[in-house]
This record gives structure tokens, C-alpha cells and sequence, in this order.
């Protein structure tokens, strides 16, 4: 994503004759443009997260009733470890929504800066974490799918989640990488470094 670059493009374009320099107005636009589109890609993640408790939610009620067995424990940590992540979503998010990008420029890429420290933990440590919790519901329901299902459903289940799995991962790993590179940009400029 080089929308922080073309917004600092434009920014550094001010220092140029007036002829040449975009006008203000066309920064700030553009930066709440990049915003939008940011604030968007925030509810898809939330919103998929919800979705995906809310399937989860309902096969747990519907078969694991209130007795706690493995199969039920495996569904609450993979429902917990997704509520989680919305939640921290959301509170990035919000934090995200807190940035003025009317502000200083100095003072607006600080901002930024910290906040994508923040999503740097969240991705780096909180994320593996949760994934890990998740992985480990789903391998809980094993015994019980193996059990219920015939060989091939089995079988059937166990490749489509990993699969769904390592596709997960690799998204994951994908968006870590998109914000630790706009991190990396960031800290380029002088202002944003530590």
C-alpha cells in the first residue's frame, strides 16, 4: 500500500513554488480518502470475524448444549479467540478514527507512527496467539468429527480445516507485512522515527 507515500508526496510537493504545489485542500482529501478506504477494510475484518463467530456460535449451541466436553471447550476458545480479535479490531479502529488528519503534519505522522506500533503488537504477538487458540478449538473437535462423521466427511473436514487454515495464516501473515512495510515508510521520514 503506497497511499502513505502519495500522501507524503503531496505534502513535500508544498514546499514547492505555489504553481506547482497542490493546495491543501487536496492533501487533506486525499489523506481522509486513504482513511475511508482504511476504516473500510476495519469493518470487512470485523464483520467476516462476526460472521464466522456467529456460525460457530450456533453449531455450539446446537450441538454442545451446556455439558463442557472437549467438543465444547474446542468451540469456546475458538469463539473466545475470534471475540477477542473483533474487539481489539474495533478498539483499533477507533483509535484509528481518533487521528485528525487536519492536524500538523508532524504531529499527524507521530500519530500514525503509534498507531501502527500498536498494530505492529497486535499483528506480531496478540494475532499468533489467538491463531494458535483457535487452532487448537479446532483440533479439539477432531475426536468428535471422527467419531460422528463417515470416513471421507472425515477426511473432507480435516483438509478444508487446515486448508482453511493455512489460507487464514497466510492472509494473516500478508496484512502483517502490508503494515509493517508502512511502519518501515513512516520511520523514513523524519519526523516519524522513534
Amino acid at each position: 500500500m503506497n497511499t502513505f507515500t502519495d500522501f507524503e508526496n503531496l505534502w513535500q510537493q508544498q514546499s514547492r513554488p505555489a504553481a506547482q504545489r497542490p493546495a491543501p485542500e487536496e492533501v487533506v482529501q486525499r489523506a481522509e480518502q486513504q482513511a475511508v478506504q482504511l476504516k473500510k477494510k476495519f469493518r470487512w475484518t470485523m464483520g467476516i470475524l462476526l460472521l464466522t463467530v456467529v456460525i460457530i456460535a450456533g453449531y455450539f449451541f446446537q450441538y454442545a448444549g451446556f455439558r463442557f466436553t472437549a467438543f465444547s471447550a474446542g468451540l469456546l476458545l475458538m469463539i473466545g479467540s475470534l471475540l477477542l480479535r473483533i474487539v481489539l479490531e474495533w478498539i483499533s479502529a477507533r483509535e484509528f478514527r481518533r487521528l485528525d488528519v487536519r492536524a500538523d503534519f508532524t504531529t499527524y505522522l507521530q500519530r500514525l507512527t503509534a498507531f501502527y506500533k500498536k498494530r505492529r503488537t497486535l499483528h506480531g504477538l496478540i494475532t499468533p496467539l489467538l491463531y494458535a487458540v483457535y487452532t487448537t478449538g479446532f483440533v479439539l473437535l477432531l475426536p468428535v468429527f471422527r467419531q460422528e462423521f463417515s470416513t471421507g466427511f472425515y477426511y473432507y473436514l480435516l483438509a478444508s480445516g487446515f486448508g482453511s487454515l493455512v489460507v487464514l495464516g497466510w492472509v494473516i501473515l500478508k496484512a502483517n507485512r502490508r503494515e509493517l512495510s508502512i511502519l518501515a515508510e513512516l520511520k523514513k521520514t523524519p519526523t516519524g522515527a522513534d
